[in-house]
């Protein structure tokens, strides 16, 4: 079981509901040779959810249906899943990651408030997503790469090392 204080709140496993039923609907169209995903719709949505366009890479139709279900499921009453307060914590850290990146990019003189804003600067491999997968197996005592392998499943071995 998931712990409480892991759990999204209802509106967020609502908006992640939303999302998924985005990503599902952009997977269904380009699956189908319909018309491709715009810039406009695909930026929207990163910016909403950074990261989320690497799962629509990732996973399947099927997936993308399951985990819209299991998020409105929970958002009424239903036992949540780990991956859920994995994906909301990546969303959030990832958000974290490039505000800091934009404020470097600015010549930002802002103090940056720790160590993960400071790894993000300089990630491993230029990968920030490793430092926030990192980071997420801090905060729920997961390895790294069960998170990994749990939010983007590969397709080919991962160019990331934890």
């Amino acid at each position: 079981m998931v712990p409480v204080s892991n759990i999204p709140s209802v509106e967020g496993l609502q908006a992640l509901a939303a999302k998924y039923q985005r990503l599902t609907a952009l997977r269904a169209r380009r699956d189908a040779d319909g018309a491709p995903a715009t810039r406009d719709e695909l930026r929207a949505l990163a910016a909403e959810f950074p990261g989320c366009l690497r799962e629509l890479d990732t996973l399947g139709p099927a997936e993308l249906t399951r985990r819209t279900a299991a998020c409105v499921a929970v958002a009424a009453g239903a036992d949540p899943e780990p991956w859920m307060a994995w994906i909301d914590g990546y969303h959030t850290l990832m958000r974290r990651a490039l505000a800091a990146r934009r404020g470097r990019a600015r010549g930002s003189a802002r103090q940056t408030d720790g160590d993960f804003e400071q790894a993000v600067l300089s990630p491993p491999g230029g990968r920030m997503s490793v430092v926030v997968l990192r980071a997420l197996a801090l905060r729920f005592g997961v390895p790294a790469a069960t998170i990994a392998a749990t939010l983007f499943p590969v397709r080919r071995p991962s160019p990331y090392g934890f």
